[in-house]
């Protein structure tokens, strides 16, 4: 089975993934990155209102195949 790594670039700085996993195909990677974006936002929400996460999906060859990206923004209006 190919061979994926998951990079993140959060507010903490970059994660390069130095064991990655194993999946059948690349779609099945991709939903891992779609799904894992979410959640890491999530982990960050309670330290601010603006939050960029970037998941870099690479191969087995090190080459970056697929980069998924999720923000959040909060505005608080007073009257």
């Amino acid at each position: 089975m190919p061979q994926y790594f998951f990079d993140v670039r959060d507010a903490d700085g970059f994660h390069r993934d130095p064991i990655g996993d194993e999946f059948d195909s690349f779609e099945e990677a991709r939903q891992q990155a779609q799904a894992l974006l979410p959640d890491i936002l999530r982990r960050e929400l309670p330290d601010g209102e603006y939050h960029i996460v970037v998941c870099d999906v690479r191969n087995a060859d090190d080459r970056v195949i697929y980069r998924g990206e999720i923000s959040y923004r909060g505005t608080l209006f007073r009257n």
